[in-house]
């Protein structure tokens, strides 16, 4: 079909060409067209002909060199299979390149690790050997690996074996493990010891040749660290490592060792100790400072001896409960219903049903909280000595609340009713003179204090 359109075309082509000239060359083109229609009939036959020639031999290249790749892959792939045989029996590995890169690359990655399992084992043979020093025969080493491994990862604290002089790690345990929360690293010498990222006490990072691994292949017999580690999950804690140089029968140090110990729990505590020791020291400076407050105050209005021993010891035994409160409370927040409760301790049943408390719950900080106590039993004392618990019907009522929005301030109403009729003293007692002078001041308020006809009504703030 397609010869069979050149030649229409071709046809087409010379009666136009002809026909453009004299009318009596017409016999001599019509002889002329058959020849040369089939000249170029013949012509583009041999060049589809070639065309296709040489698109069968490109094809057949083509499958060849595919052919070739799959044969190849094959073999290489036939190849690594053996390799892995040969690993798993413990034979050596004999690897030659085969031209597949992924091949190759698998096959050189397993013949390095083999290597390096080999140089280990080797030198975990000659350690044991120094270790046993000579006890048992040729199956002594493989046995005492067998015993070392077991030995090591049955320590409660880290282990780590370096060689010498590299300082390549070539064993850790399991202790170590769950110390960094993660794998061990086992860098390939001295210089990749910065894997082991740790900082001094002050804040400077551990370098290198400080590492007691690091001292202890330089030959140092005890060389010890305390440090923060950063843990495989990006959290520090404290470690305490001690190491050791492992010597041949000529002294050459061979190897070291070091034992990795978790101190952080034992560093909080010795830390939050510390604190909790300034912390009594500034409470007991403080106590004493208003004890020493509370018998000047007491001193000045006493009429002799005994009233002044009973004030005092009344009020020194509300510090004492306050303090214990405080303690149990590790000094820390104290609610403020406890607080209430302690303060007006008392003996009596019939009282105990008088007083009547209402509030949220409020968490007060230490010195707000003994400041605040010891003006609550000032409150309790003249409502027992002149107010409202001096009879028998009168009754006191504790109210508090936050009073602003930033929960910063609280309000506390002392509310006496039913007692004797009170009015405003001519001369400010020494009760009201400690919770204005000194009370008010150590828990950050005031106080206000107002003889009503049917009772004092006290109105505090203080910070929470």
């Amino acid at each position: 079909m397609v010869e069979q359109d050149l030649v229409r075309i071709l046809g087409f082509a010379l009666s136009a060409d002809i026909s453009l000239g004299p009318r009596g060359n017409n016999t001599l083109a019509a002889e002329v067209r058959p020849l040369a229609q089939a000249e170029l009939i013949s012509a583009y036959g041999q060049v589809i002909i070639v065309a296709l020639a040489i698109a069968f031999v490109a094809a057949l290249l083509a499958l060849y060199r595919l052919d070739s790749a799959r044969r190849r892959q094959a073999a290489a792939t036939h190849r690594l299979a053996e390799l892995a045989h040969r690993l798993k029996a413990g034979e050596l590995p004999a690897w030659a390149a085969t031209g597949v890169p992924d091949i190759d690359d698998i096959a050189r990655t397993l013949d390095q690790f083999e290597q390096r399992l080999r140089r280990k084992r080797a030198l975990l043979s000659r350690l044991n050997e120094e270790l046993i020093k000579g006890d048992g025969a040729a199956n002594a080493p493989n046995g005492f690996n067998n015993r070392l491994r077991a030995v090591i990862d049955a320590l409660p604290v880290g282990v780590l074996i370096a060689e010498a002089p590299s300082g390549r790690i070539l064993e850790g345990n399991s202790a170590l493990e769950a110390i960094r929360r993660g794998p061990v690293i086992y860098s390939e010498g001295l210089g990749h010891y910065r894997h082991w990222v740790a900082v001094h006490e002050s804040g400077e990072p551990v370098q290198e040749s400080e590492y007691p691994l690091a001292r202890a292949l330089a030959g140092e017999n005890r060389p010890t660290l305390e440090c923060r580690h950063q843990r495989a999950d990006g959290t520090w804690a404290w470690i305490n490592i001690v190491g050791a140089p492992i010597r041949d029968a000529s002294g050459k140090v061979i190897a070291a060792i070091i034992a990795i110990t978790d101190i952080d729990e034992i560093k909080s505590a010795e830390e939050h100790r510390r604190i909790m020791n300034l912390e009594l020291h500034h409470r007991v400076n403080n106590s004493l400072a208003m004890i020493q407050g509370v018998a000047n105050i007491t001193a000045r209005t006493a009429t002799d001896f005994a009233s002044f021993r009973n004030s005092f010891s009344d009020r020194i035994q509300c510090l004492s409960r306050l303090s214990t409160l405080l303690v149990k409370k590790s000094w820390a927040e104290t609610p403020m219903k406890e607080l209430v409760m302690t303060a007006l301790a008392y003996d009596s049943l019939a009282i105990r049903d008088r007083i009547s408390i209402f509030g949220e719950d409020v968490a007060l900080r230490s010195e707000v909280a003994l400041a605040l106590g010891m003006a609550l039993h000032e409150l309790l004392s003249n409502a027992e000595q002149h107010g409202a618990l001096s009879g028998e019907e009168g009754h006191v009522v504790v109210d508090w609340r936050i009073s602003d929005d930033e929960g910063r301030r609280l309000l506390i109403i002392w509310k006496e009713q039913g007692g004797p009729s009170v009015a405003n003293p001519q001369h400010s007692g020494v009760g009201l003179y400690l919770m204005k002078t000194v009370l008010a001041r150590q828990f950050g308020g005031d106080i206000d204090i107002a003889f009503e006809p049917d009772g004092l009504r006290a109105t505090i703030t203080a910070e929470v």
